[in-house]
């Protein structure tokens, strides 16, 4: 079969075609559009593959050619050696090498999750960002109050009449116009938040499962969009341990002589934004009136510290998660499992 490898830029992209033995057939620049990459490939005979490396325009091009091969296939850039640590790079020998490495399968695929899913991970993305903006603005607000000696707390910053009492203790002008630009940027991002919300809420009436999975306790309308957002299709995953290790909750253990090398340790990999929520959920779950909750106490009973403890209740919200997910069921708190407590 042969590969058609592309070196993808935002104005234009190098195509090269790579039969069964390596050899290059043909390349050629092509502006990264789709009609004119539809055009182009459409018009390579037989059976083919494309390969392209992960980017910002990953989903429009496979979008584009899905329909005209057997496969396309976005790979990791990292795990290109061949091309990210050549010394004589360029387009064209990039697009050629990158076809060779298909052709060895040599290169790991990269998930390119369908719609709705991609818009739902980018206006979650951007809610996050509002969010932390909102976070720096609050403590800069915080920073010129201890500089003035003024005491500011949370009313202060999100109540009108605690604002004046806040403006008026500022004598010095410059000071004063500084804080009250702090308060109406802090103003403007909360209206852009709740529109953004709303937005958020429409378009996840299309992904029923949301409401499935905020069922489980401690998860909430957040951490379940963020959830179905980022995984996609939990029937993707082939195990439970590649789950976990997408959610950056998988153990980081070293072998060799195929053996175990000291003790297995917090991995620091996987999906940040996952992790992030899933631990939201855990620390609310801990505190809830559920069997996870029970299980966390067993686990501190046992003699486990709390944030291994909270790092095994996130593991298993995101299995149950994918497990309601695939089998399109409600959460059902007799089924949770909680180990029995060691006697004193």
């Amino acid at each position: 079969m042969k590969v058609v490898s592309l070196d993808v830029h935002a104005e234009a992209s190098q195509l090269a075609v790579v039969d069964e033995s390596g050899e290059v057939q043909f390349e050629m620049k092509v502006p990264t559009e789709p009609e004119a990459l539809r055009a182009v490939v459409a018009g390579i005979r037989g059976p083919k593959r494309v390969v392209f490396e992960e980017g910002p325009l990953s989903a429009m091009v496979h979008d584009a050619l899905k329909d005209l091969c057997e496969e396309v296939v976005s790979c990791d850039p990292a795990h290109n050696a061949l091309i990210a640590q050549s010394e004589d790079a360029s387009d064209e020998r990039d697009a050629r090498r990158l076809g060779q490495l298909a052709q060895l399968n040599a290169v790991r695929p990269v998930y390119v999750p369908p719609e709705p899913y991609r818009t739902l991970r980018s206006v979650l993305a951007h809610d996050h960002r509002i969010q932390e903006t909102m976070t720096e603005i609050r403590n800069r607000i915080h920073a010129l109050c201890r500089r003035q000696g003024i005491r500011c707390r949370g009313p202060a910053i999100d109540r009108r009449r605690e604002r004046g009492e806040v403006l008026s203790q500022m004598a010095n002008p410059a000071l004063r116009w500084q804080m009250e630009s702090l308060y109406r940027q802090l103003d403007a991002l909360r209206i852009e938040r709740i529109g953004g919300r709303r937005v958020v809420s429409r378009w996840t009436r299309k992904l029923p499962q949301i409401a499935r999975l905020e069922g489980i306790p401690g998860v909430g309308p957040i951490t379940a969009r963020t959830l179905v957002g980022w995984i996609a299709g939990p029937e993707r995953f082939k195990s439970r341990s590649a789950l976990t290790s997408y959610g950056g909750l998988g153990l980081g253990q070293g072998r060799t002589n195929w053996k175990p090398v000291g003790r297995a340790r917090a991995s620091t990999r996987g999906n940040r934004e996952i992790k992030r929520v899933l631990f939201l959920a855990a620390h609310a779950a801990a505190k809830s009136d559920s069997r996870l909750a029970e299980r966390y106490a067993a686990r501190l009973q046992a003699g486990w510290k709390p944030d291994k403890a909270i790092r095994d209740l996130a593991r298993l919200i995101l299995q149950i998660a994918c497990v309601l997910w695939r089998k399109r069921l409600d959460y059902d708190d007799r089924r949770v499992s909680v180990p029995i407590a060691p006697a004193q």
